[in-house]
């Protein structure tokens, strides 16, 4: 199986479970109670800081997930990869991993480097996939 795909199933798996910071959170502060009813939160304290920033990495996970799997497929599609796209998608997962941690504990500059290399690996996969399919 090429790398890439590979790093795919990776960040798939990781994209299926990023909602469990937030849900930790969520539980400790509402309790299983809370979790088992509609979750209204009329009257409840807002979350505590870091569960808001879990809330906000795995939303933020949810919308840059899509163009790497896409580019990703794409690329397998048209026998695209090379070592510049195996060095992108291994960019891609770690540059996101880090960001869900330093988002959650709240490090601003660290966020946003990683959140910089993760969106420049999906450009450069995005790209290397669109040549692909376009001929000159």
């Amino acid at each position: 199986m090429a790398f890439e795909l590979q790093m795919l199933a990776l960040m798939t798996l990781l994209f299926t479970f990023a909602w469990l910071p937030a849900f930790v959170c969520r539980y400790r502060t509402y309790g299983l109670g809370w979790l088992l009813s509609n979750r209204s939160t009329a009257g409840l304290p807002p979350l505590p800081e870091w569960g808001q920033r879990a809330e906000r990495a795995h939303a933020n996970l949810r919308a840059s997930y899509p163009g790497f799997a896409v580019a990703v497929l794409l690329l397998a599609l048209t026998g695209g990869f090379t070592q510049g796209t195996r060095f992108a998608a291994a960019l891609f997962v770690a540059a996101r991993v880090l960001h869900m941690l330093f988002y959650i504990r709240g490090e601003v500059w660290p966020r946003v480097v990683t959140y910089t290399l993760g969106l420049w690996a999906t450009l450069n996969l995005l790209v290397m996939a669109v040549s692909g399919l376009v001929k000159f």
